[in-house]
């Protein structure tokens, strides 16, 4: 029983037209047993209570005590914290046992939380999983156990637990797309709506290559028609990268119309769809949607009306692209 005072939610099931998104709601909650039930929010106080946003009381300045230590600013100064703590494990090598690689160096015990810290949290990171933390680390650093230290400090991380979505694929036979053999011959397109206003944006393009991995973010402050997909197409793809053979993408009004088919068809571009109410069938573009929206719940400020700074002159992109990649070992970068 699902007690709501929203009392369109009770028609969803009975609707003859859905939305999209409405549809693909409908299709994940079929398989549950549930019974929605309207109540007025008098009668559902629990509930009200905690979805209301209570004033904040401004508490008074007070006088600054203390400097903040180094080692607690973590953005700014990544590259001179990494730098001091990377001199701090030079100096106690003397001390590292004999099994450490010979081109490695040793981690002692009370440096390895905030070498995580640096490979894991900060913003050049940008909070990957675990097997790319771990392909961080090892190139240049080892302690025993690396691996089970990297695995617990990564599902412990509470930003990432606050932040990312669920990965795990439905039961069901898998038919990936086919492997391109070579960079940006084969490209996926996808639109993030409905953000937060920043800086007047609202939508970010995803533009994947199938091959590389590499994820170009264009922010826009609306989803653009068909021509201007076109322009941003040739500023962002053409220009670096040259035409590719193949873009897949959903059904969305600016990939289904004329113009874009004609246009993408003068230049000798196959055009291929999603299929309808499955975004999962380009996966590559939806799964940079959910790690470009993990790195802006990650980093941006509470009102998250910043993100359009973390986007391609900034972080988010560098990170998404400096990531190694699990089943070819190289970033997009190699």
């Amino acid at each position: 029983m699902i007690l709501t005072d929203h009392k369109n939610l009770t028609f969803i099931a009975d609707a003859k037209r859905l939305s999209s998104r409405q549809a693909r709601w409908s299709m994940f909650l079929t398989p549950f047993n549930y019974i929605i039930t309207y109540r007025p929010g008098n009668r559902n106080a629990k509930a009200d209570a905690l979805s209301r946003q209570f004033e904040v009381t401004e508490q008074q300045d007070r006088p600054v005590e203390s400097i903040v230590p180094l080692e607690r600013v973590v953005a700014a100064t990544h590259l001179t914290l990494t730098s001091t703590l990377l001199t701090r494990i030079q100096a106690m090598q003397s001390t590292a046992p004999p099994e450490t690689p010979s081109d490695k160096l040793f981690v002692p015990d009370a440096e390895r939380k905030e070498l995580l810290s640096c490979y894991h949290a900060s913003r050049p990171a940008g909070h990957p999983g675990i097997k790319r933390t771990l392909l961080a680390l090892t190139p240049m650093y080892w302690w025993p156990d690396i691996a089970k230290d990297v695995r617990e400090y990564v599902q412990a991380c509470v930003v990432c637990a606050q932040s990312k979505a669920s990965t795990q694929c439905p039961a069901g036979l898998l038919q990936p797309l086919a492997i391109p053999d070579k960079p940006w011959s084969h490209i996926s397109m996808d639109f993030t709506v409905d953000l937060p206003p920043s800086e007047g944006h609202t939508v970010i393009l995803t533009i994947v290559d199938r091959f590389t991995k590499m994820v170009h973010l264009v922010p826009l402050k609306k989803l653009p028609t068909s021509k201007g997909l076109a322009n941003i197409f040739a500023r962002e793809v053409f220009r670096l990268h040259g035409l590719p053979h193949e873009i897949v993408s959903d059904r969305g009004p600016q990939f289904i119309s004329r113009f874009w088919r004609n246009f993408c068809s003068q230049l000798g571009i196959k055009v291929s769809f999603s299929s309808a109410y499955h975004p999962q069938s380009n996966g590559a573009a939806e799964r940079a949607n959910q790690s470009s929206e993990n790195y802006i719940r990650s980093f941006s400020s509470q009102g998250q009306d910043d993100w359009v700074s973390l986007l391609p002159w900034a972080w988010a992109e560098f990170a998404l692209n400096s990531n190694v990649n699990a089943l070819s070992g190289h970033s997009p970068f190699y």
